[in-house]
């Protein structure tokens, strides 16, 4: 049974999470069709202690810092990320490129760290970034780990959005990529989320399941396809194998 005005209050949060420019009132009641009253009384709950702050100038609602406080504590606390770190680290030392770890929740790639060097190609992602699967290496890798129907049921009502201009749009065509990703163990982004970049990714097990993916992520010109072959390949999937032997789950 739901209690309602939590449901509301929920949804308010969901909200304000996909719209960090702030949403107003207005703006708030006509997304999600509540009154106006009820939306008020429930950020005046949360503002006091800092779930949601509002502009004085713009008079739009935003997520407060409290969140990062509570997400920091999670991320710290998520085994997975510890035993990584380093081995994330030592990965971007060999690199020289970003690298990412990331898990799938809810049918969505979540980023939960990230190391990059500061001057070279600027990435949109963040710690908490969350995206679509299909047109990441290790949103590809994530989706490996499950069956062609939990895959479908992914993209049951939603489509296979084009990121750049070699993004996978086709169902069939993605169930064909994960396929040969289980068999080689790693997988490619070539143009498929940026214009411009390459990533490469490969699985991190714990029990026998993979549990999250690490990827190596850079400008074409540094990530040239050769280079995935020879170097990167056997460089992430060295990183995987050990935070794999690492990990307890």
């Amino acid at each position: 049974m739901k209690i309602s005005s939590l449901d509301k209050a929920l949804q308010i949060i969901e909200l304000l999470s996909k719209n960090p420019q702030g949403l107003s009132l207005s703006e708030l009641n006509q997304k999600l069709g509540f009154p106006k009253s009820t939306i008020h009384h429930i950020l005046s709950t949360f503002v006091p202690y800092d779930y949601v702050t509002q502009d004085p100038e713009r008079k739009k609602y935003a997520l407060g810092l409290r969140f990062l406080g509570i997400s920091r504590t999670i991320l710290d606390n998520m085994d997975i990320r510890r035993t990584s770190h380093d081995h994330i680290r030592k990965l971007h030392q060999e690199c020289k490129e970003a690298v990412h770890l990331s898990i799938l929740r809810n049918g969505l790639v979540t980023y939960i760290d990230k190391v990059q060097t500061e001057g070279r190609l600027s990435l949109a992602t963040y710690i908490g970034f969350t995206t679509d699967p299909h047109a990441a290496a290790g949103g590809k890798i994530l989706l490996s780990e499950l069956s062609d129907k939990e895959v479908k049921e992914i993209y049951k009502n939603r489509s296979l959005i084009v990121y750049g201009k070699n993004t996978i749009t086709n169902l069939s065509n993605l169930l064909e990529e994960i396929k040969n990703i289980r068999v080689q163990g790693y997988a490619i982004d070539n143009e498929e989320y940026y214009e411009g970049v390459r990533c490469v990714a490969a699985p991190i097990r714990a029990g026998g399941r993979i549990v999250a993916a690490l990827s190596i992520t850079g400008s074409i010109f540094s990530i040239t396809m050769d280079r995935i072959q020879r170097e990167l390949i056997p460089l992430v999937k060295k990183a995987t194998e050990e935070i794999s032997a690492n990990l307890r789950w």
